[in-house]
């Protein structure tokens, strides 16, 4: 029975201290949205949570404190995260949930400064414990409290008043207030499990404001619940006063102020945060208490002490008590204080034998429990928390009405933002990176892999590497660190904003399973930039962008996105170390005749990993590559092209004057050179060079060429005009290598030189 009465108190304490901590979150975030530090308010964390589990508790234990303080850490991780999520949708202008749960993601991706995001949580923990530790200490210590002070005269001359056994002192029976106090306690709980429930659907729907709105409601009316059973978890502890009478009064003590008075100390507990009860004295600590109570009795008896100081209110005279209601739980009454006024008392039926005033028959047995209080507190949390839901409603639906063009939504919004897959009337077959993927017929091919749909005013580049997940993750989050910064940065959000992980299943036509997500960027210009990333299972990862003018098609976008990576094919042998020299083939699955594909590799900081970059060149028997395999060169038709990747540059035109550089320094007979031409929307330069060879027998026309590819890495390409070597097919392979590289290339008569 003890071992259940012990349970029921930590249950009630649990519950006290986790209302405290939900205080001190409010108390955290609202001191942060003041503009102040709020790591001082961690120490009003600590202090409400201790409190709080001494109020419904009933006492401060070890077993509390301990309970206590694993609450208060994680509350303080909770209330740290969520005002860096306040801020960051502040700044991002998107749901506070959605940037709660992108907050890993963006420290990741470095968006957040790692050291001030874990250093305020450091200082955060520093105050907390600088309030929690303190206060538990001089809570629970009693060694080193001092000496216990001498026995002191009784002022009074009676011998019957100096006798401390004439004293007849009741002490509650705190067994008999339990029912009462669980009951109370357990009132609280069904609308914060309601609304913690409520914020964990939230989050994984995508944090939709009708649910978060109802899990606010809920809480809420816990909030409000509390205030209501407050004046029966106060009664329940003033059980831990006995009651003493003496002379013909009543008198209510309070154990622990008494002792916190030098002179009438008779225990070296202080008191401070585990009240003391007489039940929980030792005899010696009894008898010393008797003695001390008698003393104080006497000298405000005698008039020595005047009524409102400190003594009279440790040991406070319920003189002329006079009963003016009766509960199950409790007498109420009201007595004569100091100046002759009355005060109301409410003194509860926990203590065996006691009779508060004449008439009054002592309680026989332990007061009842109010469970209907339970009930209420559900229908509040219920009816609050509904409220809040139909406000949440009207908040989305004014979110809604107040898009600034139908395909764009608020972050955060509870309708899904998967978009309609596109589907062409007819297409083209592409491949690069071992991926074959299909792409409008309609659209213009503007270099290799890059295509402008002039209908959608959307230019698409895709690229294919290798990755894992965390890598696949921080590519599809790096526009975001790109834009954030940008005056014109508006917000974000992802097709799958309401799944648990930021990567979703997709199976593409041909049986591959791929996990992808599609991010948006929106700009206040209008502009948007989308990103698809579709991760394979041996690692392969196919990114798609798709920027989108002003005045283009959103909708069309995002779902030519999705089309492209649900049609990826796999070819049939994948690219590595080992092979990928022997890939070397004709481009017919392009619908090129004299066009090859090639493979080189990349620089390893190009994507942080091994990976292997597709290049164009004519066909030929007999291709050759640099000794790092880097670089591939291949001739025919009189025509040769050399590709390689160049890096990293500042832009595409330092990459183009790198390869000039390189030309000049190789001792070639450069007769003329063009001005380096710069396409800066699109990142890609091109210059044009007349040198000659073999003693100026020969003359030759280079084309230099570079375009952006990742991480201030280019694909530099030469393209070499052989007159002497050209034949009947020269012009179809000119017309192919103008459409693989998006360039209109001068023509050049055969001939012995240009």
């Amino acid at each position: 029975m003890e071992q259940k009465k012990k349970r029921e108190n930590i249950a009630a304490g649990i519950v006290g201290a986790f209302l405290g901590t939900l205080l001190g979150v409010v108390c955290i975030v609202i001191i942060d949205q003041m503009g102040y530090v709020a790591s001082v308010s961690g120490f009003v964390m600590a202090i409400c949570a201790l409190k709080g589990y001494e109020l419904l508790g009933g006492t401060l234990s070890k077993k509390g404190a301990v309970i206590s303080s694993v609450l208060v850490l994680a509350m303080t991780y909770l209330a740290h995260r969520l005002t860096w999520a306040i801020a960051i949708a502040s700044s991002l202008e998107t749901g506070i949930l959605e940037a709660y749960r992108a907050i890993p993601y963006l420290l990741e991706a470095d968006m957040l400064e790692g050291p001030s995001y874990w250093g305020g949580l450091v200082m955060l923990y520093l105050f907390t414990l600088l309030g929690a530790v303190p206060t538990i200490i001089s809570g629970l210590r009693s060694a080193d409290m001092p000496d216990l002070p001498a026995a002191q005269a009784i002022p009074l001359q009676t011998e019957e008043d100096t006798d401390p056994q004439a004293l007849e002192i009741y002490p509650a029976d705190m067994s008999w207030l339990k029912p009462l106090r669980i009951s109370a306690s357990l009132s609280l709980l069904p609308g914060c499990i309601a609304g913690v429930a409520l914020l964990f659907a939230s989050i994984r729907q995508g944090a939709p404001i009708r649910l978060s709105a109802a899990a606010l409601g809920a809480i809420f009316g816990s909030l409000l619940m509390m205030f209501a059973v407050m004046p029966l978890i106060q009664l329940c502890n003033n059980a831990m006063f006995p009651m003493v009478r003496a002379g013909g009064t009543l008198w209510r003590v309070n154990l622990s102020a008494l002792n916190g008075a030098d002179t009438y100390r008779f225990s070296k507990k202080n008191g401070n945060l585990r009240t003391l009860q007489w039940g929980k004295l030792e005899p010696e600590e009894q008898e010393r208490a008797k003695a001390s109570i008698q003393r104080a009795i006497a000298l405000l008896s005698s008039g020595q002490v005047m009524h409102g100081s400190a003594l009279s209110l440790a040991v406070l005279p319920l003189t002329n008590l006079r009963p003016i209601k009766e509960t199950k739980w409790a007498w109420k009454a009201v007595y004569s204080s100091g100046g002759g006024k009355e005060k109301k008392i409410s003194i509860p039926k926990a203590y065996p034998r006691l009779s508060p005033a004449q008439g009054l028959e002592p309680a026989r047995e332990p007061a009842p429990a109010r469970w209907p209080l339970c009930l209420l507190s559900l229908l509040l949390a219920g009816l609050i928390g509904a409220a809040g839901y139909g406000l949440g409603v009207l908040a989305e639906n004014a979110i809604a009405g107040g898009s600034s063009s139908p395909g764009k939504t608020s972050p955060g919004a509870a309708s899904s933002s998967v978009p309609a897959i596109q589907t062409p009337s007819s297409v083209k077959v592409y491949e690069t990176g071992g991926v074959l993927y299909q792409m409008d017929s309609a659209f213009d091919v503007t270099s290799v892999n890059a295509f402008y749909d002039p209908a959608g005013d959307i230019s698409y580049e895709i690229t294919v590497e290798t990755s894992d997940e965390e890598g696949a993750v921080d590519r599809l989050l790096q526009p975001i660190s790109d834009y954030r910064m940008s005056p014109d940065y508006d917000y974000f959000r992802f097709a799958n904003a309401g799944a648990e992980e930021t990567l979703v299943p997709l199976v593409a036509v041909d049986g591959t399973e791929y996990r992808y997500e599609i991010l948006s960027l929106y700009l206040k210009t209008g502009e948007a930039v989308h990103i698809g990333a579709a991760l394979a299972e041996d690692g392969l990862l196919t990114v798609m962008e798709a920027r989108q003018g002003a005045g283009g098609d959103e909708e069309a976008a995002r779902g030519t996105i999705l089309y492209v990576l649900k049609t990826l094919r796999r070819t049939e042998t994948a690219i590595n170390e080992d092979n990928y020299r022997t890939l070397f083939h004709a481009a017919e699955e392009l619908d090129y005749g004299y066009i090859a594909v090639g493979y080189i590799k990349a620089p390893f900081e190009m994507f942080g990993r091994d990976a292997f970059v597709d290049a164009y060149v004519p066909f030929s028997e007999a291709p050759s590559y640099s000794e790092d395999g880097r670089t591939i060169r291949s001739a025919a038709h009189g025509m040769e092209v050399s590709v390689t990747i160049s890096g990293p540059q500042a832009d595409a035109r330092a990459a183009v004057d790198a390869a000039y550089d390189a030309m000049k320094a190789s001792g070639a007979d450069i007769e003329n050179a063009s001005e380096t031409t710069w396409f800066e929307e699109y990142d890609i330069a091109v210059k044009q060079v007349t040198y000659y060879e073999e003693n100026r027998s020969k003359a030759r026309l280079a084309i230099l060429y570079a375009d952006y590819k990742q991480e201030g890495y280019y694909l530099s390409a030469q393209i070499i005009y052989l007159p002497e070597l050209m034949d009947e097919d020269y012009p179809e392979l000119l017309a192919e290598l103008s459409s693989v590289y998006a360039l209109t290339l001068p023509e050049v008569e055969p001939s012995e030189g240009l």
